[in-house]
């Protein structure tokens, strides 16, 4: 009788659980970046923003960030924003290795004050992410869309995920 009420006890609370921790292992959890930015093109942008990062399977990353900052043209500065939709396929999501690369591309859909019309642009990017350090990794990240552009990136990523 004790054994039986062991492996129902067991059944009960044991599996649920289980089942969980292997979902964890099999898919990383949504996680934030918070990143500055600067881009050249007809101007020069400076922006900080963040965003949600949406993991896709193990190997592919969704983030979609809103940024706000300034951008210098024509000898004035105008107030400036952007949405980024940029998708990135990961070449270490396990942190096998101390830094990694990651590929993406997406959209970027910027608006600095005073234009008359928003385009989006489409966007493409290398990412080279560091080790982790404490609570967050630090990446730095160069593509075009929009314009030339440099971004410093700190992700919340779990420790065993990128």
């Amino acid at each position: 009788m004790t054994r039986l009420v062991a492996c129902a006890l067991v059944l009960v609370f044991g599996v649920p659980r289980l089942a969980r921790t292997q979902q964890q292992i099999l898919a990383p959890p949504r996680y934030m970046e918070y990143r500055a930015d600067a881009i050249v093109a007809r101007g020069t942008t400076l922006q900080g923003g963040l965003g949600p990062v949406f993991p896709l399977g193990t190997y592919v990353r969704l983030s979609v960030d809103g940024a706000v900052g300034s951008t210098w043209r024509d000898g004035s500065a105008h107030a400036s924003g952007r949405v980024d939709a940029i998708s990135r396929f990961l070449l270490d999501p396990f942190r096998e290795v101390p830094v990694a690369v990651s590929l993406g591309g997406g959209v970027s859909v910027p608006y600095v004050d005073g234009d008359r019309r928003v385009r989006p642009y489409a966007t493409v990017v290398i990412d080279v992410e560091g080790r982790i350090r404490g609570r967050f990794t630090p990446a730095m990240q160069v593509g075009l869309g929009g314009g030339a552009r440099v971004g410093f990136v700190l992700r919340t990523s779990p420790p065993r995920w990128r």
